[in-house]
Formats: structure tokens, sequence, C-alpha cells
């Protein structure tokens, strides 16, 4: 997605250390990973509830007019009509969609540092405690 509304935003496991701090000037949401699969759940729901409703808005820029008269044709089909009101309404839910997918790919990125950086230290605490014995 270029021009992102994440351009220059990360995500950070504050509960990890290995994972580094975040850059200076703030750039990016420190939280646990805890917090950031909680997030990525309701992030994942909300985005299939939105593509549910994509679906469903078609409909709302296919209208016809109920009579082949001007009236019914401006307020159909013409400037600031139902059609109209109907693609910018599917606008809005591509833009809602396009933002969780970004927001989902910056999180599942996240997460996969942390959790590989999780079993490493599990395995680095194996490999000592097993020296020590």
């Amino acid at each position: 997605m270029t021009g992102s509304i994440f351009s220059g935003i990360g995500f950070w496991a504050t509960d990890m250390p290995s994972s580094g701090p975040p850059p200076a000037g703030g750039q990016g949401f420190a939280m646990s990973s805890a917090d950031m699969r909680a997030m990525l759940k309701n992030a994942e729901d909300l985005r299939i509830s939105i593509q549910q409703q994509r679906d469903a808005a078609q409909v709302l820029s296919q209208a016809t007019p109920p009579a082949q008269e001007p009236a019914s044709t401006a307020a159909v089909v013409g400037p600031n009509g139902v059609n109209e009101a109907g693609r910018f309404y599917q606008g809005h839910l591509d833009y809602q969609y396009d933002y969780l997918s970004e927001l989902i790919k910056r999180l599942q990125k996240a997460l996969g540092i942390v959790e590989a950086t999780d079993r490493q230290a599990a395995e680095d605490t194996n490999k000592t405690s097993g020296a020590l014995e």
C-alpha cells in the first residue's frame, strides 16, 4: 500500500528486551506481546466484518430510478444521488479495509520478531540449564 497511514511507524513489544527499543522520535507503538496479540485478533475480526459490509454495499451504487423522469433520475444517478453516495460509502469501507490490512501486517511482523526471540531465548535457556547439570 503506497502512502500508507503507517509510513515510518512501527510496533514494539515492551515485554521483550531483545526486540530492541523503539527509535528516537516516538514513531511507533510499544505494548506487551499479549496486548499486541489481542489487538491483532480484534483487527482481524474487524477486517472480516468490513469485508462483509463491502460485499453487501455493492448494490448501493447500482440503483435504478423508479421512473424514467428527470426528478427520479437525478435523485438516483445525478450528483449527490443514491449511486454516488453508495460509491462514497464503498470507498470509505475500502479505506478501512486497507488500514486494517496494513495494521494486521505490521502487528504480525512485530509478533513474528517477538515470537522468534521467545523461541531463541527458550532454546538458549535450555542449552544453559543443560550445561549446568
